[in-house]
């Protein structure tokens, strides 16, 4: 470790330090990184252009009644990757709030991918920041899709907004 970051490093994470200056780890947090910026410019636009045009304007099961039935194993293993990588894709979104990438457009696809009560009512919310709904829509439109479908507010289900 160069004496200069030793220095300014406190002796407790002077071993971790020398660990992450490892050529071998530098390559692969260089490689890692190199792949998620490429997931996240090519990934996200493309997941987000792909989504049905009226997803956020669907009613939810619970609330059409429309009970679930008895679920299978495989379908709960999906369910828990689908989970895991929604909640991978939060933190990412998250941190690219303060560090370079599109954290908003991050966390809005990982909203979609994890199963919590109200998620719906919480992706609205977030497409109905202006940039959000604007920067979407044109992914959207490049990719020659229809713009996304909005529920006004909690006015019922015919009263809709074009996005």
């Amino acid at each position: 470790m160069p004496t200069a970051l030793e220095r300014w490093l406190p002796s407790w994470s002077h071993p971790l330090a020398t660990w992450l200056l490892e050529p071998a780890v530098l390559g692969a947090l260089v490689g890692g990184s190199v792949v998620f910026f490429v997931l996240n410019v090519v990934g996200i636009p493309w997941f987000l252009a792909r989504v049905p045009e009226d997803y956020f304007s669907r009613q939810e099961r619970s609330e059409l009644g429309i009970e679930r039935g008895p679920i299978e194993p495989w379908r709960l293993a999906i369910r828990g990757l689908k989970n895991a990588v929604g909640v991978f894709l939060f933190l990412a979104g998250v941190a690219m709030l303060f560090l370079p990438g599109q954290g908003i457009l991050t966390i809005l696809a990982a909203t979609m991918l994890v199963d919590f009560p109200g998620k719906r009512r919480i992706q609205r919310r977030i497409l109905r920041w202006g940039p959000v709904l604007t920067g979407v829509n044109g992914l959207r439109r490049r990719a020659g899709r229809r713009p996304l479908v909005l529920l006004s507010g909690d006015d019922p289900p015919s009263d809709r907004v074009g996005g």
